[in-house]
């Protein structure tokens, strides 16, 4: 066979794969190792890595892992003196005994490189190397530009999915770990952080998540004086503050360690905190409307202000009557994973069929409420402790049995599914208790209990 078939030969192989790879490859990751295992094929490859110029930083960045400065080495110091020989030279490609440095090109400049460790076929290196740098230069543009893409439609979801919130939510201390879970999920790169604003004392607190990880973050926050982003910790740091009519009433924290934020993620969390404000507004209103009203808005069951007040009454009525009074906690297992896995739509449904269950296997006398999230309380008036124990075991058994249909939401393959609850159960004790709230406190505590040791149980506590 000639010389140049052999040629043809090799390059359609060569080609071929390439393309392949180019075609299946749907993030950087799957890009790299695709490339790996195509160069394997011609010749003793240890690894491949690809490096794109970061204009926000100035630098050169992991093109798996931009969101990473590359380590001070002297492996780094190394490429970004071939990165700037390639271009000052305008080389092809460099090659030493065990590596091969070639450039990647956006927009007909050189905008990255490429490092292949190992021992790469002379045929290529010889023969096909500008026909390599300008395929794959083609690809991670391309691939930049559909991840952009896909950013940008996860922002809009991210955006909508807030403004959804108070659709069928109003309480902030429900509203904001979903809101900063969203965000956090959208950021991944960075810890996300929640705080609001105490309006006398005119300190921050932590909303969410529990523990904050930015040592003077208290001080940064102070510093907060317009609607305006706080940029601290040379860019590890950002600040977004919440606002209510031009007043700062919180602020939401980008936090990394190890880097910056970019000018990209620095707008999406600007326009991410403008809409967190309207929501958490909307809710402030919406609990003003509501805050003499008695039902909630998405069970209908009682909700957690009304639940006091007939706790209230009913003690008063065992005390007068002399009479039992018991009182059930319960909350959804793994609510969390629920909203995270199928979204809050679901979740929403989930809480909507379990308040509906409890309702229907409760006396009319009974009084049941929403108490928050995923936690509901009970009061059976006119029950002894063994008899609210059969109550609660009952509810437990409907609620595990219970299928909920989830097909308008067409999830691949998933068409129902179904959840448990951990429940705690509690006696009234008239000579005990001298606090109301004694009653329900002691139930949440069998609650946290039936939780701690395995779920989907009933603990009940005695006097």
């Amino acid at each position: 066979m000639k010389s140049t078939e052999l040629k043809n030969d090799f390059l359609y192989k060569l080609m071929s794969e390439m393309t392949s790879v180019f075609e299946s490859s749907k993030d950087s990751n799957e890009l790299i190792l695709g490339l790996k295992q195509v160069f394997k094929t011609f010749g003793e490859i240890k690894d491949l890595k690809i490096y794109v110029y970061d204009k926000y930083t100035n630098s050169l960045k992991n093109f798996a892992k931009m969101w990473e400065n590359l380590p001070d080495t002297k492996e780094t110091k190394e490429l970004s003196e071939k990165y700037e020989k390639i271009i000052k030279e305008n080389k092809e490609y460099i090659k030493e005994k065990e590596a091969v440095f070639f450039p990647v090109y956006k927009q007909q400049k050189i905008n990255g490189i490429v490092k292949i460790e190992g021992i790469l076929d002379k045929n290529i290196t010889d023969n096909f190397m500008p026909l390599i740098i300008r395929q794959l230069s083609l690809a991670i543009v391309h691939l930049k530009y559909f991840e952009k893409v896909k950013n940008n439609a996860k922002f809009y979801e991210t955006v909508r999915n807030i403004a959804k919130i108070t659709e069928t939510q109003y309480d902030l201390s429900y509203i904001l770990p979903i809101m900063g879970e969203m965000i956090d999920s959208f950021i991944r790169e960075h810890l996300i952080y929640i705080f609001l604003k105490n309006k006398n004392k005119k300190e921050y607190k932590l909303i969410w998540p529990n523990k904050c990880l930015i040592n003077n973050i208290n001080e940064y926050l102070n510093e907060i004086k317009d609607g305006s982003y706080l940029i601290k910790d040379e860019g590890k740091t950002c600040i977004f503050p919440l606002t209510e009519e031009e007043k700062i009433t919180g602020a939401i924290v980008a936090y990394n360690p190890l880097d910056i934020l970019n000018k990209n993620e620095i707008d999406y969390l600007e326009q991410l905190t403008a809409q967190a404000s309207i929501t958490v507004n909307k809710a402030k209103e919406y609990m003003k409307v509501l805050k003499n009203a008695t039902l909630d808005a998405l069970t209908g069951l009682y909700n957690r202000h009304q639940f006091h007040e007939r706790l209230n009454q009913e003690i008063s009525n065992a005390k007068r009557q002399k009479t039992n009074l018991c009182c059930i906690m319960t909350d959804i297992d793994f609510f969390k994973s629920v909203n995270d896995t199928y979204g809050h739509a679901i979740g929403d449904l989930v809480l909507k069929t379990t308040a509906k269950t409890i309702k229907k296997e409760l006396r009319q006398y009974d009084t049941a409420s929403r108490y928050g999230g995923e936690e509901f309380a009970i009061l059976l008036p006119n029950t002894p402790l063994e008899e609210a124990k059969k109550v609660a075991m009952r509810l437990r058994e409907k609620i595990e049995k219970k299928k909920i249909n989830i097909s308008e939401y067409k999830i691949k393959d998933i068409k129902e599914i179904s959840v448990t609850i951990s429940i705690g159960v509690s006696e009234f004790d008239p000579k005990m208790m001298k606090d109301p709230e004694e009653l329900y406190q002691k139930a949440d505590k069998g609650l946290y209990i039936a939780k701690e040791s395995g779920r989907n149980k009933v603990i009940v506590l005695e006097n």
